[in-house]
């Protein structure tokens, strides 16, 4: 991974962790009603998946294992913008926020992307 030591370091997981907080704050002010408590409860699962499995795939310090656990963290970025829209539609957040956050899982998704595809094409010149 070159001169990182350690993924904290790494700007994707630190959006990716910021966002996971950001979620784990609005799901705290949900109404205690049997729904909201289910869709805060996923909704928790899929946005702190994202940091998580960046963290375990830098771990594995191996391109292609290391592209699987970002591809992981790839997929939990539109579960988590759906129980966020979810959220929002049965008016547990406000439209604001939703657009606020949503905004930023895609910047992320775009940086899990290029991140990807930066070690794909590292992997492949050092295989050649």
């Amino acid at each position: 991974m070159g001169l990182i030591k350690d993924y904290k370091e790494l700007i994707v997981w630190q959006k990716a962790n910021f966002l996971a907080n950001s979620v784990i704050d609005l799901a705290e002010k949900f109404p205690k009603t049997i729904s909201s408590e289910i869709i805060a409860k996923q909704m928790i699962r899929s946005a702190t998946s994202v940091p998580a499995n960046i963290a375990e795939g830098f771990g594995s310090r191996k391109g292609n294992e290391f592209v699987s656990y970002l591809y992981q963290a790839r997929k939990s970025v539109p579960e988590t913008d759906y129980w966020l829209f979810l959220s929002k539609e049965r008016q547990f957040i406000a439209e604001k926020q939703y657009t606020d956050i949503s905004e930023k899982y895609i910047e992320v998704s775009k940086m899990l992307n290029s991140f990807i595809k930066k070690i794909k094409d590292n992997s492949k010149n050092t295989n050649h």
